[in-house]
């Protein structure tokens, strides 16, 4: 029994998911980064070690530019669901508050290619329409912390026992539908 006298959802606790975002940009980011303080060290040092620092601190300024993007996603979009918790970037979520009508509406919903086909098959008039009253509605709540769902990310939206909407950003939307599913045993 919950705190409101009602009987708490069975879920199960061994399923496990996890999604980190690729590492590839950080990785090529940092030898690049490397690369070139091991060449400017080879140019000044050690005749022109003051110089060398500045010229490492200017580029370490440029890497960070570069690395911000694959920070933000590691920070506000990594996923993992174990031990019948959802953890997406700061927040945490009981698997249990997640509705199952949600889930399998959720699973029911077409994906970026099936919305980019039916925004193609309005007409501009029923596109202006369904702006309109997509505008009218309260947008969903970005779970993880951060402002907006990135490029390249697919959004599930799901919504809580209490009633409130959420999106989670994901790059596998079937493989964390499916672990949602299964962990809250429908």
């Amino acid at each position: 029994m919950d705190q409101r006298g009602q009987a708490t959802p069975a879920v199960d606790r061994t399923v496990a998911y996890q999604e980190d975002p690729p590492r590839t940009w950080t990785r090529i980011c940092l030898a690049a980064y490397a690369l070139w303080a091991v060449y400017q060290a080879f140019q000044l040092l050690p005749d022109e070690r003051t110089a060398w620092l500045v010229v490492c601190a200017m580029s370490l300024l440029l890497l960070l530019c570069l690395l911000a993007v694959p920070l933000s996603k590691r920070l506000y979009h990594r996923i993992r669901l174990a031990d019948g918790e959802l953890r997406v970037g700061r927040e945490r979520l009981p698997v249990a508050s997640l509705t199952p009508v949600s889930l399998a509406a959720a699973a029911g919903e077409p994906g970026r290619a099936g919305l980019r086909a039916y925004r193609a098959s309005l007409t501009p008039d029923q596109l202006k329409e369904a702006r309109r009253r997509t505008n009218a509605l309260t947008r969903p709540r970005l779970v993880g912390g951060a402002w907006a769902v990135p490029v390249g990310m697919e959004e599930l939206v799901v919504e809580t026992a209490e009633g409130a909407s959420l999106v989670i950003a994901t790059r596998d939307r079937a493989g964390l539908l499916g672990a949602l599913t299964r962990a809250r045993g429908i």
